[in-house]
């Protein structure tokens, strides 16, 4: 029986050792042909975009439930209020789908292999960088449209009779106000024609650069400026005595079909921007009607009662029509849907104004005397006071200034009302708004990134050395980018490459395997709007029409190898194959015929170790897994392609 056990148990022993040595056979036979292993790019379903995509989406949403808690609170939502929640609404679905499909791009993104389809993951990344910049701009949209809901919504321009404010606004008393008034609107013009001319620089400059908490103080008094102007130029004063009147009837009617027409153009413009001339047309006819009533009526009857506002509604629709005719650029179209806001908002205050009418009130009531002190220059200022707040939230979004999220909470001052001093003491000096506080607005250049490359003039394939700076650039302080185009390319044609964010860096290229004038660009962050903010001429030549040494194009177990030797240092690239995302990349130093070096992919890198034939037209080595290691992965061999028939 014990002699039994024992040959059981050699028995066993001798199977072990078998399958050991034939796993042994196995490893060594793998690892020596073993190539890199081609694996599957996985793009993470919360990219960088779309993670700051649903920031923003979330802190907006955040807005509108605020605004939404107020009309609740307060009653009925304000019918004169009614286009822009419609305006809200179709927004947020636009916003909500475009969000939608970015995470159906993603996920397919992230499932596509290396052996898809030629153009698959190309069409799939245009279809996701159209769905951001929709989602970007349905985004933008909805922030705009909801803060100047909640602005319609918080001015009670449904309510006719505020006690507050009527107690809270003083009148004016022509004899000792019409000086102070006039001279305060000639000031106010002064320093809105400066903040305009500063917005021009700032439209000029690739990257500005501006105080972003004392512009956000300028433009919070600029505001309360502007509501106080209207309140003095004989809109909704509140004063006693006011009650609802008739509105006129032919203005009335326009004004009706603008606001419409108003909404119509904000829905159409949610997903993209307007052709230039459908757009100018459309402004155009929507002036047309509004200067036809002005010119039929009060122009006629020389009167001023309703035309200043109805000149300040044109100006307004003008100023969105401009912003939108520019660059199809973040920065322009945020600026284009607040001034389009605006818009909309004014044509709301001058419906609420229609409906107002001074009736006769008792002797001892507070009450205006005669015309409004000053009204045209207040209506001037007015006017302008309201292109400068435009101007000036441009140059903020430009220079990457955070947009506050306004809520009914913790809302900016709207009104001098709110603060008790007054409309006519808020325009004759209780705001500090002096000239010297135009520099509020002013921007400055930001400093340019220093970049550039070991070399002017590369060899096709080849390894470029790219080293920036990013710590003086204002544009570049997180996710700039560098990218590789064909000279004269439209943006958008290029593979980018993240820089390190305040920093000095290097970046490896690999040169275009075609030859010609190329250009390395250099892009802002995308909250500074992504634009090229410089260009570095590069040129690229033929390898040759021979292989030299190790100069050459070579066919190895990793598809074509481009190599360049300058002196000793040889660089260069290769694909796996033309479904590979990105090229590897081969750094390395040559004594007489044998290369030492590194390759670098997506994959990872290793070692390297090459020898070339006696007669130039192969070489043969090895690879690793490890830098340090320049054996152990497989083989690595290569048959020159150059001068072959």
């Amino acid at each position: 029986m014990f002699d039994d056990h024992k040959r059981l148990v050699a028995v066993l022993l001798a199977a072990v050792a078998i399958f050991l040595s034939l796993s042994a056979v196995w490893w060594i036979w793998d690892s020596s042909t073993a190539v890199p292993k081609s694996t599957r790019v996985v793009q993470q379903m919360a990219s960088p975009a779309t993670a700051r995509l649903d920031r923003d989406m979330a802190g907006v949403l955040d807005l509108l439930a605020d605004v939404e808690r107020g009309v609740v609170v307060d009653g009925q939502p304000c019918e004169r209020c009614t286009y822009l929640a419609q305006t809200v609404s179709v927004y947020r679905e636009r916003a909500e789908t475009a969000l939608a499909g970015i995470r159906e791009s993603e996920a397919a993104l992230s499932q596509i292999v290396d052996r898809a389809p030629p153009g698959t993951k190309a069409t799939l990344e245009r279809a996701l960088t159209a769905q951001q910049k929709a989602a970007a701009r349905a985004i933008a949209g909805l922030r705009s449209y909801t803060n100047a809901m909640g602005e319609c919504e918080t001015e009670r321009l449904c309510q006719h009779h505020d006690d507050v404010r009527a107690e809270e606004t003083q009148p004016l008393h022509c004899s000792r106000d019409a000086g102070p008034v006039r001279s305060a609107a000639a000031r106010i013009e002064q320093i809105s024609d400066r903040v305009i001319a500063a917005a021009r620089q700032c439209q000029t400059t690739i990257c500005p650069v501006m105080d972003c908490a004392r512009s956000a103080a300028f433009a919070a008094d600029l505001q309360i400026a502007e509501i106080s102007l209207a309140e003095l130029a004989g809109g909704r004063t509140a004063l006693p005595g006011i009650v609802e009147d008739t509105a006129p009837t032919g203005l009335a009617v326009v004004l009706g079909g603008v606001e419409r027409a108003l909404v119509r153009l904000a829905i159409d413009s949610a997903e993209t921007s307007l052709e230039a001339v459908a757009l100018s047309a459309r402004a155009a006819d929507m002036r047309s009607g509004l200067q036809s009533w002005i010119e039929e009526t009060e122009l006629r009857k020389g009167v001023q009662k309703h035309a200043w506002r109805v000149s300040a509604l044109m100006a307004e629709i003008d100023v969105a029509a401009e912003w939108a005719r520019q660059e199809d650029s973040q920065e322009y179209t945020q600026a284009y849907f607040e001034a389009l806001s605006r818009a909309m908002l004014s044509a709301a205050r001058l419906d609420a104004a229609l409906a107002i009418a001074e009736a006769p009130a008792p002797i001892d009531l507070r009450r205006t005397g005669g015309p409004v002190c000053g009204a045209n220059e207040l209506a001037n200022a007015y006017l302008k006071v309201g292109q400068a707040i435009a101007a000036l939230g441009f140059c903020r979004a430009k220079s990457a200034c955070p947009q506050p999220l306004r809520s009914l909470q913790g809302r900016p001052i709207r009104s001098a009302s709110d603060r008790s001093i007054g409309a006519l003491a808020a325009v004759t000096g209780a705001l500090p708004l002096t000239l010297e506080r135009a520099a509020d607005a002013a921007v400055r250049a930001s400093r340019p990134v220093a970049l550039s490359l070991d070399q002017a003039t590369y060899r096709t394939g080849e390894a470029m050395t790219v080293s920036a700076d990013t710590a003086p650039s204002a544009c570049l302080m997180s996710d700039g980018a560098i990218g590789l185009a064909r000279a004269g390319s439209g943006q958008g044609r290029e593979e980018r490459y993240t820089l390190a964010g305040n920093a000095a860096s290097e970046l490896l290229l690999a040169a275009p395997g075609d030859p010609g004038r190329y250009v390395v660009r250099v892009f802002a962050s995308p909250e500074r709007g992504g634009h090229i903010l410089s260009e570095h001429a590069v040129t690229v030549e033929e390898l040759g029409s021979s292989c030299e040494g190790f100069t050459g194009l070579w066919d190895t177990e990793f598809g074509r190898l481009h190599l360049v030797d300058r002196e000793g240092r040889v660089t260069g690239s290769y694909r796996r194959s033309e479904f590979a995302p990105r090229p590897g990349l081969l750094i390395a130093s040559r004594e007489r015929n044998v290369l030492d070096g590194i390759w670098l992919s997506e994959l990872g890198r290793g070692g390297a170790r090459l020898r070339l034939a006696p007669d130039g037209q192969s070489f043969k080595g090895t690879w690793g897994v490890k830098v340090d290691r320049n054996s152990g992965g497989g083989r690595w061999t290569g048959r020159c392609l150059l001068g072959v028939q």
